[in-house]
């Protein structure tokens, strides 16, 4: 009787998040993603008072569950990085491998013993797998996060999704714990997303597509905007790589957002590890402050990202003016370790390679 109370309420809870994501957040392939992942938690909870004939589709949706968990971190927490074709080829073995079995099964009218390796036992171990992936999702990147909502709905998630989604699946798999006890968990799970989630709002989901007007071929990212509304120029002098501001200061801006623009003319951008706290530090500011500024006012959401704007926009200046200078040497001078990360950050912002951007200059 315990149990179906807890299956009820937590399945109430699992509609009423569906509908709010799909009314307010439907745009967005990380909500998308996320909602699979409450779908799976809302078949978990109901699958005990199925009819016998569905229970079966209800595993498969199930074993879905911990690979979307994963995508959902990597899609929300490592925002505009691709999937890793190891990962994303995990995430599916462990959800058609289920199905293929349950087919296979049904034609041949028995569970042969290699079936029931590659079928049931691989798929379980990947769903682990696929569990402590998403958990590493979420703790990566932290400090570069500049979205505070979004750094609060890490924790959440990691300690609500990832440990009660562990505690289902290990318990259920491993045969202990009791099953009120799993719907237990999936339910506190879901109050504290949900909780979490609409605190954040819109800012956790990443930027709304950008409505075009009618007539208009292109419309510039938000990034776009910020950056060449606070960079005037990319100037080269003999002495110096530094890149030049525009002189007017907008009234509006703070003075901690002055001052952080003055150490980008300086250079600052380009020391080498270079995180948050460093410029914080710069700066003699805490740390949630210097990110407000970034995040608020500059409107970017990942540290990074920030300094590679600075970084790559000198880098492209002097791969045109300098075109006897090695490229090497252009990325250590910018700040980069190594060419090859270098190289990625070039082509993301520039959508081309550093040599063939020379080329075509």
């Amino acid at each position: 009787m315990l149990e179906l109370f807890f299956s009820a309420a937590g399945a109430g809870a699992c509609i009423a998040l569906m509908m709010l994501i799909l009314k307010d957040f439907s745009h967005s392939i990380a909500a998308r993603a996320f909602l699979v992942l409450i779908f799976g938690a809302f078949v978990h909870l109901c699958h005990n008072w199925l009819p016998p004939s569905l229970s079966a589709h209800a595993y498969m949706i199930e074993s879905a569950t911990p690979a979307f968990f994963w995508i959902s971190c990597r899609l929300i927490f490592q925002e505009g990085k691709e999937l890793p074709a190891f990962g994303s080829t995990i995430a599916v073995y462990s959800f058609i491998a289920p199905i293929a079995k349950y087919l296979i099964t049904f034609y041949l009218g028995y569970v042969p013993d290699w079936l029931e390796l590659l079928g049931r036992e691989i798929p379980q171990w990947f769903e682990y797998a696929l569990i402590i992936m998403g958990i590493i999702a979420l703790l990566r990147g932290r400090d570069d996060d500049m979205v505070e909502s979004r750094r609060r709905l890490r924790w959440a998630i990691m300690g609500a999704a990832g440990l009660s989604l562990g505690w289902a699946v290990f318990s259920f798999n491993l045969k202990f714990g009791s099953a009120a006890s799993r719907v237990l968990a999936i339910d506190v799970s879901i109050l504290i997303i949900i909780w979490f989630l609409f605190k954040g709002r819109r800012d956790i989901w990443g930027k709304e597509p950008i409505e075009l007007d009618e007539g208009s071929q292109y419309a510039p990212s938000i990034k776009e905007e910020v950056f060449d509304t606070r960079v005037a120029s990319v100037a080269q002098s003999e002495s110096s790589q530094d890149i030049e501001v525009a002189d007017s200061v907008p009234e509006q801006e703070s003075e901690a957002l002055q001052h952080m623009k003055i150490m980008m003319v300086e250079g600052f951008y380009r020391r080498e590890n270079l995180t948050l706290k460093d410029l914080a530090k710069a700066m003699a500011l805490p740390e949630y402050k210097v990110r407000a500024v970034i995040n608020k006012e500059l409107g970017y959401r990942n540290f990074n990202e920030f300094i590679n704007e600075y970084r790559i926009k000198e880098a492209a200046e002097r791969l045109i003016n300098e075109p006897e200078t090695p490229i090497s040497n252009i990325a250590l001078d910018v700040g980069y370790r190594t060419l090859s990360s270098f190289n990625r950050a070039f082509r993301k912002e520039k959508e081309t390679t550093p040599t063939a951007f020379r080329e075509q200059s």
